[in-house]
């Protein structure tokens, strides 16, 4: 660089941001097919992959009581041995076509899907199929899964962060299914049993509350003829609808008014765990775009209000972040942290201030701004792959959203006023309603939040 360009150089303010450029969500088709199977898909020409998944319905929200977990551990087994292979040999024959075949659960859904060459799909949806539809739960492969899930939940009693989220979910959603973790415990890891497993596999192969979701190169036809030679014509078997529907997902209101104070007694801990939060709203609420502006004002990105006061003002953590959770039912607002043990009342008055602030008056201009811009500005990230797109299929899917779901989001965030903010802030923020979840020694930690509401101290484990 020569003398004349540097000195025209002025390094005391940030360039100006770039114009924003364009981004739609590409178009996609949805069907019904024979067996009543919906397919959802996307053509992505020249990438030379194909993304599948096979969406069957039976999630974590599903699981009984004495059961937590039965939906997860039955979803980790489908693809660990079939009526055709082996663990050993279905793991082997998708790596001779250089993939594997995924299982998953989340609340709402199970699924079981690959990405593989185009070359190959109707190969890899055939595994696909088997596993959905032919496994066999052998006895050995659930005690190997059971030994693995008893070593996580091990695990998770001496992880600080895992204890502060099994705390917080236990104290805002008990008894529904929201109050246990998705993986179980200890008890309810041992109590399933092989037919318990069959059974609810076995609900859950109902064609007509099935999704399926194709995105990638799909040939001009070829992929579609692959799934119905590969999958549709197995499914027509099993065309029933599922009608089970969970346990109520939204909590008892409380009993008494205020503020509930959780410490989960860690006594050598040389800092806490933080969880703080409440009830939040469900993936279709009407407020939902409304609400995305106003967490990434309070929390939801780096510069925000939160990381703001107790990262940057107060230097009592590392980063701070809040959220509101997508599930069927009313997923948790949760703001989560780690502090000093000694600031651990400070960083919660805090956090208290922020959600006060927020429900007292609109945000100014300039942070409503910066919210709509960070929010636009990042919506491409979220579509960069076929995994990312398949993933915003599957929560059309899941939800029953609106197919212009994602058309519409960008210029509704830029649309949200500050009044909006303001209004749902006061809707569904409610500082004297919370839940302070705190992972650390409670001799130092009482004292610090008796002010802040009803106490009770749980050991750790």
């Amino acid at each position: 660089m020569n003398t004349a360009t540097t000195a025209t150089l002025d390094r005391s303010r940030p360039p100006a941001p770039a114009r924003s450029r364009p981004c739609a969500f590409p178009p996609f088709e949805q069907e019904r097919l024979g067996s009543g199977v919906r397919l959802w898909t996307i053509d992505v020409p020249g990438r030379d992959l194909v993304t599948t998944t096979l969406l069957l319905p039976g999630g974590s929200e599903l699981d009984p009581p004495h059961l937590a977990g039965l939906a997860s551990f039955t979803a980790g087994l489908r693809s660990k041995g079939t009526s055709r292979r082996t663990a050993l040999e279905f793991a082997a024959a998708a790596e001779d076509l250089g993939t594997g075949v995924s299982s998953s659960c989340s609340w709402e859904m199970a699924g079981i899907g690959t990405t593989i060459r185009s070359e190959d799909v109707a190969t890899g949806l055939e595994l696909v199929a088997e596993a959905a539809l032919q496994p066999t739960f052998s006895a050995e492969e659930i005690e190997r899964a059971r030994r693995r899930r008893l070593a996580e939940l091990d695990r998770r009693r001496s992880d600080p962060s895992s204890l502060a989220r099994a705390a917080f979910a236990h104290a805002v959603y008990d008894p529904t299914p929201y109050g246990k973790a998705a993986i179980g415990d200890h008890e309810t890891t041992r109590a399933i049993t092989r037919s318990e497993i069959v059974a609810f596999h076995e609900g859950a192969v109902a064609a007509r509350s099935c999704h399926l979701i194709a995105v990638g190169d799909l040939g001009s036809g070829r992929v579609r003829e692959a799934i119905e030679e590969k999958i549709e014509c197995q499914l027509r078997s099993h065309g029933k609808r599922f009608d089970d529907e969970p346990a109520g997902l939204a909590p008892p209101s409380p009993t008494t008014e205020g503020r509930r104070v959780v410490i989960v007694d860690r006594p050598d801990a040389a800092q806490t765990q933080l969880r703080v939060g409440h009830v939040g709203i469900p993936r279709r609420h009407p407020d939902r775009i409304p609400i995305q502006v106003a967490n990434s004002i309070l929390g939801g990105k780096f510069i925000s209000r939160l990381n703001l006061s107790l990262r940057e003002r107060h230097g009592y953590t590392y980063g701070v972040s809040s959220s509101f959770s997508s599930r069927r039912g009313p997923g948790p607002f949760v703001i989560g942290t780690a502090v000093a043990n000694e600031v651990t009342g400070a960083a919660c008055r805090e956090i208290v201030g922020e959600l006060e602030r927020l429900r007292s008056e609109p945000p100014s201009q300039a942070e409503l701004d910066d919210a709509r811009n960070y929010l636009v500005g990042v919506f491409p990230y979220t579509l960069q792959t076929i995994q990312n797109l398949a993933s915003r299929l599957q929560a059309l899917a899941t939800f029953d959203l609106e197919h212009d779901e994602y058309e519409l989001w960008p210029d509704r965030i830029r649309a949200t006023t500050r009044q909006e903010v303001h209004d749902v802030c006061r809707r569904h923020l409610f500082p004297d309603r919370l839940v302070v979840t705190a992972v650390g020694p409670a001799s130092a930690l009482a004292p610090q939040l008796e002010d802040l509401g009803t106490i009770e101290v749980q050991p750790a484990g």
